[in-house]
């Protein structure tokens, strides 16, 4: 039935807490309150995306504006909020990230506990035949809110709503799943596994400045001036990447998911209250799947060693900091052979044999030093083919 999944949008072109408190409402308001979501008394675990400790002005990461925002809803409500997450590269130092990422601030104002998921515990959970630990204190919440932030990505394409719940996933376990499906669309159904098994909750997007190229960390900031809300996340992904200028179902996790009944990706059957802005010209990050397809197949097996596309790191932005060595899944990137005694700084370099282009180096980079490097044929191939 047309209309079933809801998409509630408004236009939101700062961070102040003041426009921003009023956007969430509004979309809140739009789906009937947040109060017919959470019960007097209810904990209400926010889950914000904090892949880096990075600062609100790199928007990396879920704006604290918004977080304090929900906060205050969530208490009008009658709800008890926590907020908590799992960083990409979890490296022990939790308080860094909320300190740097200015959740520290907001929750210790606040009085707001933030859950540390690497101590909680975690639950084992099965989909598809495949294993999976979810982070006790999300599931243990009688509302999980999603704040996710309207991102590109290099493997996935696109991050939001579906993406942001592998933050649920505590510590180093995210990256062993990264090594267990190394293709793109196989990383994709783990990503919608982990999706599915939190569901359902309510998912508030962080849209006023997003990142178009190179995401999720190396990619340039972009205005969208946007908050949106809604419960089914496959809807709410599927009309950002519309409105952005793509075919949702372009988007592994969006068509993974909508494969598999979790929720909406038809734009045509959702029904949208408000109205997003124009955003022309959003920048898509670099295709990983293969343009061989266009080439014979016993040719393209011939052709596949001297085509590739895979990270590099660029000397000139490195600052030999290892973040790169440290989340690498298969640990590809290696000390140089050739080091002077008593030498600690260095470059990683690459063993391309070991590297299964799972991008958790660029992800994790806090320099934006790793790149896609390209191989001459694989331009030549791409301008051919009009896949770049």
């Amino acid at each position: 039935m047309a209309g079933k999944s809801q998409v509630s949008v408004a236009q939101c072109q700062s961070y102040s807490l003041h426009e921003v408190q009023k956007a969430t409402k509004t979309c809140m308001d739009s789906l009937g309150g947040l109060d017919s979501y959470i019960n007097p008394g209810d904990t209400v675990l926010l889950k914000p995306n904090l892949l880096q400790a990075k600062p609100p002005e790199e928007y990396i990461t879920t704006h604290p504006v918004l977080v304090e925002a929900v906060i205050n809803l969530v208490r009008d409500a009658g709800g008890m909020p926590q907020v908590g997450d799992s960083p990409g590269a979890f490296d022990r130092d939790i308080e860094r990230y909320w300190k740097v990422t200015g959740l520290t601030e907001v929750c210790k104002r606040l009085d707001v506990e933030l859950v540390n998921f690497e101590t909680a515990g975690s639950y084992h959970k099965t989909r598809n035949g495949r294993d999976y630990h979810i982070a006790k204190p999300v599931l243990d919440a009688d509302l999980l809110i999603n704040l996710p932030k309207i991102k590109t990505h290099g493997l996935t394409v696109f991050t939001c709503a579906i993406k942001n719940l592998y933050g649920t996933v505590p510590g180093f376990t995210k990256v062993e799943y990264h090594k267990q499906a190394p293709k793109p669309s196989e990383f994709a159904a783990r990503v919608v596994d982990i999706f599915a098994v939190n569901q359902p909750c309510l998912h508030i997007v962080d849209g006023v400045v997003g990142m178009e190229g190179s995401g999720p960390s190396a990619g340039d900031p972009r205005k969208l001036g946007m908050i949106l809300a809604g419960t089914d996340g496959v809807a709410l992904d599927s009309f950002i990447t519309h409105t952005l200028g793509r075919n949702p179902l372009e988007v592994p996790t969006n068509s993974i998911a909508y494969e598999q009944g979790l929720g909406e990706s038809d734009i045509k059957m959702i029904n949208v209250i408000g109205e997003a802005p124009v955003v022309d010209n959003f920048k898509w990050p670099p295709k990983l799947s293969s343009t061989l397809e266009i080439i014979p197949g016993p040719l393209a097996r011939g052709l596949m060693k001297f085509w590739w596309t895979r990270p590099a790191i660029n000397p000139e932005k490195c600052n030999q900091c290892k973040r790169c060595q440290e989340s690498c899944p298969t640990h590809a990137l290696r000390k140089p052979g050739q080091l002077s005694e008593g030498q600690k700084l260095y470059i990683p370099e690459f063993d391309y044999d070991d590297c299964i282009n799972c991008l958790c180096c660029m992800e994790m980079c806090p320099q934006k030093a790793v790149y896609h490097d390209k191989s001459l044929l694989y331009n030549v191939i791409s301008r051919f083919s009009g896949s770049e």
